[in-house]
């Protein structure tokens, strides 16, 4: 027997759910591929960061050579260890940014600042950029093969069910690491999103998930 024709004339997708393994075995590509942009983002603020403390040095070096020149003894050449208190410095200022960061972990941006504030953001910029490249790799991705079999597990629940409670979540993966680590992975790359409705977080499936978690791919579908 034939299969059934669309209006079209192009037979209708093909919708069937994928065992749990192979959803897991797909989460896993997923997951690699999300930790390879990682990685390449990483690697582009590292360099940012290189060529913005050379740039920061040659602008110091310049500047103090200029000053010398101008109120100081003739000279044309670097103070001997000026690069060490450039470097105490620079860790100085890291030191600070980290702090500055953890005291205002979710410090929105303000119309108006004070002088000192303007000051403090302008010589946090470079160090800023430093610490960007811990907070980039903190978006990596490793679950185990437990735990991908339980992320593939809560999401073909969710396609069935529509909608999960995040308190229902705990049921189906007991370990509070894990579950917290299974959400992380399945919103940073876009696969859950959860909204709040009443006194109660939910979780669905992301319209933006990858196209072979969508209906349609011969893959994991809403039905």
């Amino acid at each position: 027997m034939s299969a059934p024709v669309s209006k079209e004339g192009k037979p209708p997708p093909t919708l069937r759910i994928r065992t749990e393994s192979g959803t897991a075995r797909l989460l896993r590509t997923i997951f690699l591929r999300h930790n390879a942009r990682v990685a390449a983002l990483a690697a582009l603020t590292l360099v940012a960061a290189l060529a913005a403390w050379t740039l920061l040095y040659q602008v110091c070096s310049w500047l103090l050579i200029f000053a010398l020149t101008v109120f100081g003894p003739d000279r044309d050449s670097l103070p001997r260890g000026f690069g060490i208190v450039f470097g105490f410095a620079a860790v100085c200022a890291l030191a600070y940014a980290w702090v500055d960061q953890r005291l205002t972990p979710n410090a929105r941006p303000r119309d108006k600042k004070g002088i000192v504030e303007v000051i403090s953001d302008f010589i946090l910029v470079v160090p800023n950029i430093t610490l960007a490249v811990g907070g980039t790799l903190r978006a990596w991705q490793r679950l185990s093969k437990t735990e991908l079999l339980q992320a593939a597990a809560l999401l073909h629940r969710l396609g069935e069910e529509k909608r999960v409670p995040m308190s229902g979540v705990r049921l189906q993966i007991p370990d509070p690491a894990s579950a917290m680590r299974v959400l992380l992975a399945l919103q940073l790359t876009e696969i859950i999103e959860v909204h709040r409705k009443e006194n109660e977080f939910w979780l669905r499936l992301n319209a933006l998930r990858p196209a072979a978690l969508r209906s349609g791919h011969g893959n994991l579908a809403e039905t």
